[in-house]
């Protein structure tokens, strides 16, 4: 019986869709069904609902802020940076924070189409991002100096949950995951957990390379294949590779 409750399911909603589609409706409508269906499910086994911004956010295929209730619902951004987060929890919307202007591991490395005319250039500039959608490449500095809730008020600052930093897998496989991973998801690691600040509120990045050259050195004995942050000299001469910012 429970087999065929299901496939009745799964026909039903198939049958839906097509009317829908066939009657000139949009594909906002069929993600409408589709959350219709899964949120209620979802709510039921007192769970959270987790959905990246888009369903309420993208230009194109959305769904209306009424059928997302704020305290079942979960949203996580990953584009147009601080804008997207303000946007999401200046609407009542608890918030994960996934920007892909920093928090995306494996931007800056080209791109994975064969055959993409735009490297076939001679000036050394194929674009300002090197042909990666999400370029550059998100050093750990900049990783680490993101500051989250930027430009919230408090109260809004109170519905972003945290940061999750994200490795998709076009060009990414066992081979390069560690490098890809670590260190740079440590240093997000402490700026979320511990602030990117010290008690004064000054940023505090360069201490943070000493803990980070230390933790590296730690998971690279451990058999983590983590890339090095600075030269070798660095490591043994903590601050001498520091910029000077003042003679006095």
């Amino acid at each position: 019986m429970v087999v065929l409750m299901r496939l009745y399911q799964v026909v039903g909603k198939r049958i839906q869709l097509w009317i829908i589609l066939s009657k000139g409706g949009t594909l906002s409508q069929v993600l409408e069904l589709f959350v219709n269906s899964t949120f209620p499910y979802i709510v039921s086994h007192n769970k959270t609902v987790v959905y990246w911004e888009d369903v309420l956010l993208d230009e194109n295929i959305r769904v209306q802020s009424t059928i997302l209730p704020r305290e079942n619902t979960i949203l996580q951004t990953w584009n147009n940076g601080h804008n997207n987060t303000k946007r999401l929890v200046s609407s009542g919307y608890r918030t994960i924070v996934s920007s892909s202007e920093f928090y995306y591991l494996d931007c800056g490395h080209g791109d994975f189409l064969g055959n993409d005319s735009i490297y076939d250039q001679q000036t050394g500039t194929v674009t300002k991002d090197g042909g990666s959608w999400c370029g550059p490449f998100k050093t750990w500095q900049t990783m680490y100096n993101y500051d989250i809730t930027y430009g919230l008020t408090e109260d809004e600052a109170k519905l972003v949950l945290g940061g999750e930093v994200a490795l998709w897998s076009e060009q990414a496989d066992p081979t390069v995951l560690d490098a890809r991973i670590w260190p740079r998801a440590s240093a997000v690691a402490e700026s979320l957990w511990s602030g990117n600040r010290d008690d004064k509120g000054i940023k505090r990045y360069a201490e943070a390379t000493d803990r980070l050259n230390e933790w590296r050195s730690r998971i690279v004995a451990r058999g983590v294949r983590a890339e090095p942050i600075q030269p070798l000299w660095c490591i043994k001469n903590p601050g001498m590779c520091n910029t000077v910012n003042s003679l006095a």
